[in-house]
């Protein structure tokens, strides 16, 4: 068996061969591209298998060796880091380090997702980054609105017609000049957010698991397409704990000492979970008057950053039950939901009315 450790960069790309003794047999430094991946693979007639870190670059890579049958597994780059520490740091001590790694199977797998999934994935989180960026927007509106006294929860955002009537009647002149782009930009924005829920809208895999979380309070249909996309195969979670702490929904602990403290902020897991979650907790304890009642519970102990999280936090553990044990809902906190609003999708906002 050869075993191929690949150091993998936007332009370039060093590969390192080791055979079962971990001796070398050929080191190389190339230019990122399939050509030069399939000629440094045919010189080998024996069994290859092949490892990358799960960097930004690997999807290609992952394709290629899909392609033409080479087994290729998927490093976790901060778990390799904390296992192949060295003093020099170099393309070629990284790509051998992977293959030694590769040869005595210690190499931290993280999960590779099948193509169909690595695709709806990258739609959800385009829309929850452009969701990210129109919110930039209205802060910086609503700062410059601010400024003169001009409160825009006065109109709302959901027609932004209203609103750029609004401002234009009681910002100055040279105000109304910035709040005007900013409000080109926000309906852009949401333009853009609505072609790729529309895209979202499109996608066939995965639709049972979708169907069964959208009855979640706070769920959506995007939010459930979020949810499975990001996800995967939830039997890699062998328990809720393990679920929610990769959603970023559970703080981080530093004891030492015999002192214990929390580690809140921590950037461990997957963001686009925690914005899912937390985004599906603001519109459940808003419509869903069980799940309001258990926010105000925590809301008076804890506040109402605490409690948002909290009731993420248990929306997480009931999707986890419902796809790793085949169960329906069952209620929140063993009280059936009904809404008490209508939910608007696609679009939470009219940028032209």
């Amino acid at each position: 068996m050869i075993h191929v450790g690949i150091d993998l960069h936007s332009r370039n790309m060093t590969l390192v061969a080791l055979n079962d003794k971990g001796k070398l047999i050929t080191e190389d430094k190339q230019a990122t591209h399939p050509a030069h991946l399939r000629l440094f693979f045919q010189q080998f007639d024996e069994p290859v298998q092949a490892v990358v870190e799960c960097t930004s670059f690997w999807y290609w890579v992952a394709d290629w060796c899909g392609e033409h049958n080479v087994p290729l597994k998927l490093a976790h780059a901060k778990m390799l880091k904390a296992i192949s520490y060295a003093k020099v740091k170099t393309d070629s001590v990284d790509a051998r380090t992977l293959a030694e790694l590769l040869r005595v199977g210690l190499i931290p797998e993280a999960p590779q997702c099948q193509r169909e999934q690595r695709d709806l994935r990258e739609l959800t989180r385009a829309r929850l980054r452009m969701i990210e960026r129109r919110s930039s927007l209205q802060s910086s509106l609503w700062q410059l609105a601010a400024k003169y006294n001009v409160i825009v929860q006065d109109v709302g955002w959901r027609y932004l017609g209203n609103l750029e009537t609004f401002l234009g009647e009681r910002l100055p002149v040279v105000a109304q000049v910035e709040a005007r782009l900013l409000l080109q930009q926000i309906r852009l924005a949401q333009d853009q957010v609505g072609v790729l829920e529309q895209a979202i809208a499109e996608q066939i895999a995965f639709h049972e698991q979708v169907e069964r979380l959208k009855v979640l309070p706070g769920f959506g249909l995007v939010c459930a397409w979020t949810v499975v996309a990001e996800i995967g195969d939830i039997t890699r979670f062998p328990s809720s704990k393990q679920f929610t702490s990769y959603c970023r929904l559970v703080p981080g602990s530093k004891d030492s000492g015999g002192k214990h403290r929390h580690r809140s902020k921590n950037k461990d897991g997957n963001r686009y979970l925690r914005m899912a979650f937390n985004q599906a907790a603001i519109i459940a304890y808003r419509d869903y008057p069980e799940v309001k009642d258990f926010y105000k519970k925590v809301t008076r102990r804890s506040g109402k950053h605490v409690a948002r999280t909290v009731v993420g936090k248990e929306l997480a553990k009931i999707v986890w039950h419902m796809l790793s044990k085949d169960e329906t809902y069952k209620g929140f906190k063993g009280r059936m939901t009904r809404i008490t609003t209508q939910n608007y999708w696609p679009q939470p906002i009219s940028p032209y009315t």
